[in-house]
């Protein structure tokens, strides 16, 4: 390692405090980062997903991170009209920040909000700030079009392809966290003949195993609180977003309503969650329990609830998106059954790693079936148990993939 310090400016809307989808993911990145020698800073946002009352410095550190919040509105996140404003407001104090500090140093920025690496592009292009790596979680304005959102071929979506090139161009580097979403991009770049020989990189999302495993051999206090005790849990934790398929899950959890053993357990927010939550009560789904997210320290305990995890993504959402929670359930080696394309990220890693089950979208007694097959079947989930726990030990562990990232920010330096 160099004896001289890499330096990086994370420019993302949530974290930490913030621990949950990317303030969750990037603060542990970031940690990783600076435990491995690198110096790091972060610009983000007001607090707005959790705690949006809760009054945050504007200026703290944490484990060695510097972390600066630019002013931001701070409407509920559910509320579309109130996200795109306070994802505007954010994007336009970042903007000015990076641009009356000059910062030299590379910058780590994200597609959340959608637009803001547009702001690194300008100031780069204007020689006012160093380099930037672009990650991409979430893929932009397809995302939208799929959803019926956006026309494909209307002027928002033309404007904001054009955006997107701008972006590519002057990118130093672009990361993306799936093969589908990989092929994706690079048809975008190649559309705009841009090359993408040297630029883009397949990086995975990871799972903080560590933290994750330390939970697997003591009580769990949630298993008690929840009153779980003796019960097969069917997990689904994180996002219950626009782009997954809850209505195939809360089906499956009605044709096995009658099952007194399984219980479904819904643990996160999101669009989705209040029709969920309706749902389940209309059909008086007895075997269904719905709780908001849990604090960072109790994650571990969270994944090790469950015996199968349930991850999803809408059809035609494959390679616009990757579910990072199905990492978290494979490092507490919970076998996963995929609501989703074939084609997507984590269905290839469920049959590569042979660590559960791919079911496609709409397909509720087809899900219900899975989940008695290995709710029957104790030899096959713990085969997919141990199997899971050993893809994340080779593959997808956040001291890995760390270092993947401290050597790309070093080659950009």
């Amino acid at each position: 390692m160099n004896h001289k310090k890499n330096k990086l400016l994370v420019l993302c809307q949530l974290f930490y405090p913030e621990l949950v989808s990317t303030g969750q993911t990037l603060t542990e990145l970031c940690e990783e980062l600076v435990r491995l020698g690198m110096d790091v800073e972060v610009v983000c946002g007001p607090l707005t997903v959790m705690d949006r009352d809760k009054k945050v410095a504007k200026y703290i550190e944490h484990k060695g991170i510097r972390i600066r919040r630019v002013w931001g509105t701070r409407f509920p996140k559910l509320n579309l009209i109130g996200r795109i404003i306070n994802q505007i407001t954010f994007a336009a104090s970042a903007f000015f920040y990076l641009l009356f500090h000059h910062f030299r140093k590379p910058i780590l920025v994200l597609t959340n909000p959608p637009f803001l690496a547009v702001t690194c592009s300008i100031l780069k292009l204007l020689k006012i700030s160093g380099p930037y790596i672009y990650l991409v979680f979430d893929v932009y304005p397809d995302t939208a079009v799929k959803l019926g959102v956006l026309k494909k071929n209307g002027l928002l979506s033309r404007i904001w392809e054009r955006l997107n090139a701008f972006v590519f161009k002057h990118a130093s580097a672009i990361v993306v966290i799936g093969r589908c979403m990989e092929e994706i991009i690079a048809k975008k770049m190649q559309n705009r003949n841009l090359s993408t020989n040297g630029k883009l990189h397949h990086i995975s999302v990871w799972s903080d195993d560590k933290l994750i495993s330390s939970a697997s051999n003591t009580e769990n206090p949630l298993k008690k609180k929840w009153n779980l005790e003796g019960k097969f849990v069917v997990g689904y934790f994180g996002n219950m977003g626009r782009f997954h398929d809850m209505e195939t899950i809360i089906s499956a959890a009605k044709i096995l309503k009658d099952n007194k053993d399984i219980c479904f357990l819904f643990v996160g927010e999101g669009h989705k969650k209040q029709a969920t939550m309706e749902y389940a009560a209309r059909h008086s789904l007895q075997n269904c329990r719905f709780y908001t997210y849990v604090d960072r320290q109790d994650l571990g305990y969270l994944m090790n609830l469950a015996n199968i995890g349930v991850v999803s993504l809408l059809e035609g959402q494959e390679g616009l998106s990757v579910p990072s929670k199905a990492f978290g359930l494979m490092a507490a080696g919970v076998p996963l059954i995929a609501v989703m394309s074939p084609k997507s990220e984590i269905a290839q890693i469920v049959k590569e790693e042979g660590c559960g089950i791919t079911v496609k979208p709409g397909k509720g007694k087809v899900l219900a079936d899975s989940i008695l097959q290995l709710y029957n079947d104790k030899s096959q989930l713990k085969q997919m148990s141990a199997n899971a726990l050993m893809a994340i030990r080779e593959k997808y562990n956040l001291d890995k993939i760390s270092r993947e990232y401290f050597d790309l920010i070093g080659q950009v330096v």
